[in-house]
């Protein structure tokens, strides 16, 4: 029989198979975290050539009978990244993959990162896979990197607790020139522990000079109304005296003071918090310097509760919440696997893989860690389709189809010659 129409045969076959994957490849050019596929062939050796094993020098004699696909694998290598406008999206640069499923058992893997939060605040994939990774955190509100894994929840309504205020700091300067009685005022903002905020004031009134040092009696308050009394005067904290040396530094108190307010109206509980005089390194805060009395800053560390306002995803994947009082929380860590066989993992559709036995089993970490890739935020990866490699392939593939299906019509002219024979 001959043989020549089915070498032809397996050739178009094999062609036509590597078409598809060009064409797949190029089809997705503009497909968020493709990995483009690549095809190898391989003989096909079926018999000896006419009964004979080997000639007269002992040489193997064999006939082919074509080829087939041996090989359609991935090509893993880094696409570029691309900026995009969306904070949730992520693209990995280096090694890794992100993971998404419905539970910590149920999962796949991909390198599209174009996440988002869905209507009820979990963060999901374009088909509706959640994502997932770690967010429990310990006692020192750090996330915890190991365990199963999360899905990721962020609800838009998510709230920064208050902090009630522990200390509060005034840089002002009391103008040593000013007359016996002149009175001076310092406002600064404190909250409680429902994160309400309270205006505290320090009246400070010049006393002159006593025992040679520079003399100001202070009075420090918060609205009668905002305690839960609100008689008059229930909102004085406490009453002292400054001294300034002759330098105008400040000698006395030589250590900060503390308040303590009452029970406030809206039911928060008496704050106590320090009235910092002097910084961390004991340098006076406050001034009794020949000019005009003034107050150049404020500190406190309360503040109120906050809304969620936005989120930032880091190099790490740490997803920081940023919220409308100013603090910055983190929230949940992305999860990323690697495979010793990437090349092994099988492709679902819908930018998913699934790992096999071939890839090995899952090693689930954080980026950054264990040869893992980093992560850029606000970003995408592009396809690793290398267009003009995709053409030239395609013209190579074209012409070995053309070939193989020369040799058929040659087979055929010689079968339809040795039909006319016997006529």
């Amino acid at each position: 029989m001959n043989t020549s129409f089915y070498s032809g045969l397996s050739g178009l076959s094999a062609y036509a198979s590597a078409l598809n994957i060009v064409g797949n490849n190029l089809a997705n050019i503009n497909t968020a975290g493709f990995k483009a596929s690549d095809v190898t062939f391989e003989d096909l050796v079926t018999r000896t050539f006419g009964g004979v094993a080997t000639n007269g020098a002992g040489n193997p004699m064999q006939v082919g009978l074509g080829t087939l696909p041996n090989s359609i694998s991935g090509i893993f290598s880094q696409g570029s990244i691309m900026s995009t406008a969306d904070a949730t999206n992520v693209a990995l640069e280096g090694n890794g993959f992100f993971v998404v499923g419905n539970t910590a058992e149920d999962r796949f893997y991909t390198r599209a990162g174009n996440f988002f939060f869905n209507d009820e605040g979990y963060l999901v994939n374009p088909g509706g896979k959640y994502v997932l990774g770690y967010t429990t955190k310990d006692a020192n509100n750090n996330i915890i990197t190991s365990g199963p894994l999360q899905q990721i929840f962020l609800p838009s309504n998510t709230i920064s607790d208050p902090q009630a205020t522990t200390f509060c700091q005034i840089f002002s300067n009391l103008d040593v020139r000013s007359d016996v009685g002149t009175t001076y005022s310092a406002s600064a903002t404190i909250y409680d522990s429902k994160g309400a905020p309270h205006t505290l004031t320090i009246t400070f009134t010049h006393n002159g000079l006593v025992g040679g040092n520079d003399q100001w009696t202070y009075s420090a308050a918060i609205p009668d109304a905002d305690t839960a009394s609100g008689a008059a005067g229930s909102g004085v904290l406490g009453t002292g005296t400054l001294q300034f040396d002759g330098t105008g530094t400040l000698i006395t108190p030589a250590a900060n003071v503390a308040f303590t307010t009452p029970v406030f109206a809206n039911g928060a509980d008496a704050l106590t918090f320090d009235w910092e005089l002097y910084d961390d390194n004991g340098v006076p805060i406050i001034t009794g310097y020949p000019i005009p009395s003034t107050t150049s800053a404020t500190n406190t560390d309360g503040y109120p509760p906050g809304n969620l306002s936005s989120v930032i995803i880091d190099s790490d994947g740490i997803i920081v919440g940023v919220f409308s009082n100013g603090q910055v929380e983190e929230m949940a860590q992305l999860a990323i696997a690697q495979f010793n066989n990437p090349k092994g993992l099988m492709r679902l559709g819908g930018n998913l893989f699934a790992e096999t036995n071939a890839s090995g089993n899952s090693a689930i970490g954080v980026a950054n860690s264990g040869g893992r890739g980093s992560i850029v935020g606000s970003s995408l990866e592009a396809s690793n389709v290398d267009m003009a490699a995709e053409f030239t392939k395609m013209l190579v593939f074209q012409r070995g189809y053309q070939a193989n299906s020369k040799t058929i019509t040659a087979a055929d002219t010689l079968t339809q010659t040795a039909l006319t024979m016997v006529r």
